[in-house]
């Protein structure tokens, strides 16, 4: 019975995700938007659709809560800077390294957007819909975790992470490599303090050294 609740809920990832984000490049491509005004869009549509995803499939009690729609303890918003900050730094100097391939979007970006758009409005968006949504409708019917050496990690940070990593191999593979390790800091931050919160830090601060390196 566990192994058929979780390849349903694994079967039930692509289809939350591609609910989330069709209706935002829909509405981009039929508007026929230039990159400056199609980001805003895809951010505040796309983070609507996964929020009203989230009313659906809340179900009973705890609602949005559930999903980390609430405060947590000060130790983890610490520990999202603690650990956001260094980790940040050493995968863009890395990824700035390796990488061949044209300078990210929010290059083109006047600073005001960069930060608005990139640092701030992504950060909450992909978090909202990676380890709001996803994360935790898996987490629900899968909640086991991953030991080793004395620690543990959730499995469903670790499947998220990966489905993070995939959808940014249309960069390159390096900064997959940078998403899929974001992805699993944010997703266990996210899994050990029930809330949103230290995620989208320590996403933001990914972001930030993202443009600014």
């Amino acid at each position: 019975m566990t192994k058929v609740r979780f390849a349903k809920a694994l079967g039930t990832l692509p289809l939350l995700f591609a609910a989330a984000y069709v209706p935002a490049f829909l509405t981009v491509a039929l508007l026929k938007l230039r990159p400056f005004e199609a980001v805003p869009v895809i951010i505040v549509i796309s983070s609507a659709v996964a929020i009203l995803l989230i009313k659906v499939v809340s179900g009973g009690a705890g609602g949005f809560a559930q999903f980390g729609f609430r405060f947590c303890h000060y130790r983890y918003i610490a520990a999202a800077i603690v650990f956001g900050v260094p980790i940040a730094w050493a995968l863009t100097i890395l990824v700035n390294h390796l990488s061949s391939g044209p300078p990210p979007p929010e290059v083109s970006f006047r600073p005001w957007m960069t930060f608005l758009y990139f640092v701030v409005g992504a950060a909450i968006q992909e978090e909202i819909i990676f380890r709001g949504l996803l994360q935790t409708t898996l987490a629900r019917q899968f909640p086991a975790t991953l030991s080793f050496f004395g620690t543990s990690l959730s499995y469903a940070a670790i499947i998220v992470a990966l489905l993070f990593g995939l959808i940014h191999l249309k960069v390159n593979p390096t900064t997959a490599a940078a998403a899929f390790v974001l992805g699993l800091l944010s997703g266990e931050l996210r899994h050990r303090s029930g809330s949103l919160l230290p995620a989208i830090l320590v996403h933001a601060v990914f972001n930030a050294f993202a443009a600014i390196l």
